[in-house]
């Protein structure tokens, strides 16, 4: 499922800064579904013993953040873009040279763009909503990306 269907999503949806700062804060959302999964899991199998309530929240952490972390990330990030709060404009200068090819969207910010792939997508999305294509634009033009944010905080494009 993820491979198929949750990456080409996230790909689809996702800038590359905005993936990096969720999956190096997503240990809170992973200690949270371990917890609740340890309580699960003491109820299922009646721990009554101190001893196996260690072993269930060992195997719970284990479990949650060396095999199940990637997926549970995928699944995260759908969920962000089913569960809209707010919208964000962020602001780039076009930076063009068309004799060396160069192309990409400069912000004063940490969230320059310059991936081929992203400012395709960008440039897609623009099309689609029927506004002026990022490659029409000239050297230091100024444009806006409108962005949606999600429940879990983590910005995407619709």
């Amino acid at each position: 499922m993820e491979t198929f269907f949750l990456k080409p999503f996230i790909k689809d949806h996702y800038l590359d800064q905005d993936l990096t700062n969720f999956k190096d804060g997503s240990w809170k959302y992973l200690i949270a579904i371990t917890v609740l999964l340890t309580i699960v899991l003491t109820i299922c199998l009646k721990v009554k013993t101190i001893s196996h309530f260690i072993t269930t929240c060992i195997f719970s952490t284990v479990f949650i953040f060396f095999v199940l972390r990637t997926v549970l990330i995928s699944i995260m990030l759908y969920i962000n873009t089913q569960t809209e709060k707010s919208q964000i404009t962020n602001t780039y200068k076009v930076i063009r040279y068309k004799e060396m090819k160069i192309f990409w969207l400069n912000s004063d910010k940490k969230n320059s763009i310059n991936d081929n792939d992203k400012i395709k997508l960008i440039d897609k999305r623009r099309k689609e909503k029927g506004q002026k294509s990022l490659f029409e634009y000239k050297m230091n033009d100024t444009i806006q990306v409108k962005l949606k944010k999600g429940v879990f905080n983590v910005n995407y494009i619709e």
